[in-house]
């Protein structure tokens, strides 16, 4: 039989031996990390944990809603630039981006810094068909409270055509309201000069109903922006709309991805494992 104190005295050799090795893994997958910072990790836990994001979200929500009434009822009132001057006539309608906006993806966000990776397509298409992302807080309340009031609610994203069933799967399961005798689901690609820009999108739209608000949480939700446009461009003409912000036009937070950083990076945007320094130039002290 062994001695239990030659046993006690080896179990402790071995419980040191072991906190030595998890130490020096420790600090090797601390090196690692060090090497292949996310530039998403704190947007993400934003987004994720704090109530901060919850406050903004419902808050937006809430302040469209209170506008939603009076905007119905002026035959006047249509917040689509590319709108149809013979509109007064039009039933009326609300215009919302999905991803973001609607639906939260910031567990896609999580598994691709997890995983150590960028934007990968096949990554999002797998995600997107698990139907799986919650509700962006606040929206939903907003969708069925203007569907209540007989208002019609077209969804305009850049999800990619072919994901069609899928996002509506996902919109359905967070109890979105969504049409069935008309497609509501304006998705990229869909028809011909459906591509990234909206703008051909919302005026599709505005051809046939007349829109009283749109949400996103993107400029190029709500204007045309041109691609080479860098991050002043991009204020300017976001001020240049100024008297439509809170009235029609509402704006969501993204701090993990949009336009604000394609901007910023010129087409570089979606190297989030790569240094900061690149960005470093455009950080204001004053």
């Amino acid at each position: 039989m062994r001695n239990p104190i030659e046993f006690d005295s080896n179990s402790r050799t071995c419980r040191s031996a072991g906190a030595v090795m998890a130490l020096a893994m420790l600090w090797v997958a601390g090196g690692c990390a060090a090497l292949h910072h996310d530039e998403r990790l704190h947007s993400t836990l934003w987004v994720q944990t704090s109530a901060e994001y919850a406050i903004s979200t419902e808050q937006v929500y809430s302040m469209a809603i209170q506008g939603l009434a009076a905007a119905l009822e002026d035959p006047d009132w249509n917040v689509v630039l590319e709108r149809n001057d013979q509109d007064r006539e039009l039933p009326p309608a609300i215009i919302v981006d999905i991803d973001e906006t609607i639906l939260n993806n910031a567990g896609h966000a999580a598994r691709s810094i997890i995983a150590r990776k960028g934007f990968v397509a096949e990554f999002w298409r797998a995600w997107v068909r698990e139907v799986a992302a919650p509700a962006v807080p606040g929206a939903v309340d907003y969708l069925r409270y203007a569907q209540a009031m007989g208002i019609t609610v077209f969804f305009i994203s850049n999800r990619l055509a072919d994901l069609e069933e899928p996002t509506r799967e996902n919109l359905e399961a967070v109890g979105c309201p969504l049409r069935t005798d008309i497609d509501v689901v304006l998705l990229r690609e869909e028809k011909p000069g459906w591509g990234v820009d909206k703008s051909a999108r919302r005026a599709w739209v505005a051809e046939r109903f007349r829109v009283l608000q749109i949400i996103g949480d993107d400029l190029r939700d709500f204007v045309h922006v041109p691609e080479d446009s860098d991050e002043g461009a991009r204020v300017e003409i976001a001020l240049s709309h100024h008297r439509r912000w809170g009235e029609g036009w509402y704006m969501l937070p993204n701090p993990i991805y949009g336009g604000w950083e394609e901007a910023l990076m010129k087409g570089e945007y979606a190297e989030h494992v790569s240094p900061l320094e690149r960005k470093f130039k455009h950080l204001q002290t004053q």
